[in-house]
């Protein structure tokens, strides 16, 4: 399941715009937490434990629509049960909670990708390496966590000698940071294909 977090690893979560139901807020973190448990703790036999955990996290969205951590989790449990079309209309959602976070674009196109629609895939990697871009003019190019998250998302893109460049930069602008020390001696940079290849086999050659 690890490298399943390939798909969304260095991705945080911020508070919607809005007014919040708190008392459905509540209910809503309850029920994503009772899927959490029932994944991890559960002994029910692997696919209707993973349909259990999706039950709950369906009925917390019923209970606050804009409950965010619901949807991301609920990446996890489509990943786990395969579902292509499940984790398009989910991250569709995402993208309106997150309109702002090119994050979810380059899922989105990766998703694309996996279900072999190619075109749909380049619009949103494109769409969402512009606002990157865009946002690296702002405050957010000193954030570490940003400029990591830039630089997946140019590997998840497959523009790998990008995300190496990118990789070079962050090392001299943040040389004292310990995560980057760990990124330079031990991360390998990851192909679109063998993302694909982890997604339909469970395993990268």
């Amino acid at each position: 399941m690890k490298k399943i977090i390939i798909i969304t690893i260095f991705f945080t979560c911020i508070s919607c715009k809005g007014q919040v139901n708190e008392e459905n807020r509540t209910k809503a973190k309850n029920l994503v937490n009772e899927a959490i448990d029932c994944y991890s703790k559960s002994i029910q036999e692997e696919n209707k434990k993973i349909d259990n955990c999706l039950k709950l996290i369906d009925n917390a969205i019923k209970v606050d629509s804009t409950y965010f951590k619901a949807y991301y989790d609920k990446i996890k449990i489509l990943a786990l049960k395969k579902d292509i079309k499940g984790l398009l209309k989910n991250n569709e959602k995402m993208i309106e909670l997150r309109p702002n976070q090119p994050i979810w674009k380059i899922q989105r196109g990766l998703f694309f990708e996996i279900d072999d629609n190619k075109i749909e895939a380049e619009k949103f990697y494109s769409k969402a390496i512009l606002e990157y871009e865009n946002l690296l003019k702002t405050e957010l190019n000193k954030d570490f966590n940003f400029r990591i998250e830039y630089m997946t998302s140019l590997e998840t893109k497959g523009e790998i000698d990008k995300a190496k460049i990118e990789l070079e930069k962050i090392s001299k602008e943040f040389p004292n940071n310990e995560t980057i020390k760990v990124f330079k001696s031990d991360y390998k940079f990851k192909s679109k294909e063998e993302i694909i290849e982890y997604w339909k086999n469970g395993e990268v050659n």
